[in-house]
């Protein structure tokens, strides 16, 4: 083999190895994770039909001056086959006359939140309320969680809306 044939052989061996690790490692690829504040720039995962929701910086946790309502957590889980694990609880600080946690799940649009289906998690003489869940959505797209903690003790009402992270049905 001649001189120059050898060296462009090489060069092109160099060059698609350099190809081929930088594509497997996903080096140069955007990550949405990193900055998805923004859905104009964000990059769309692999099979999703919107870009990512923008990150809103909302944490799960009752904030208030409540006499009873105190604690609440809601989750989202995509497990496959477009199902969603939704968990939920809500805790008091006594025993009330009626502890609620309300999840409606919510689609993103590519513009906005949509509710799409919901459930109650209510028990009556206790201090806490705990239940799991799962939907059906449509791959591809993203859903969060809207869960409202709420407490009924002697008329008194209280409630403390609590929104999840987002994921991608897949």
């Amino acid at each position: 083999m001649k001189k120059s044939n050898f060296r462009k052989l090489l060069s092109m061996t160099v060059a698609v190895s350099a190809l081929s690790m930088l594509l497997a490692t996903g080096a140069g690829a955007e990550s949405y994770a990193a900055d998805n504040t923004s859905t104009s720039s964000a990059v769309i995962e692999p099979g999703a039909l919107t870009p990512p929701p923008p990150t809103e910086f909302s944490p799960l946790s009752i904030s208030g001056n409540y006499q009873y309502l105190a604690a609440g957590n809601a989750t989202i889980s995509a497990i496959g086959n477009g199902q969603l694990r939704i968990n939920a609880d809500t805790s008091a600080k006594s025993s009330v006359d009626t502890i609620k946690a309300y999840v409606s799940l919510q689609r993103y649009t590519g513009t906005n939140w949509v509710d799409v289906s919901n459930t109650t998690f209510s028990k009556n003489n206790t201090d806490f309320v705990v239940g799991d869940a799962l939907f059906t959505g449509v791959k591809a797209f993203y859903y969060r969680v809207a869960c409202t903690h709420s407490i009924n003790k002697g008329g008194l009402y209280e409630q403390s809306i609590e929104y999840s992270d987002f994921v991608l049905a897949y």
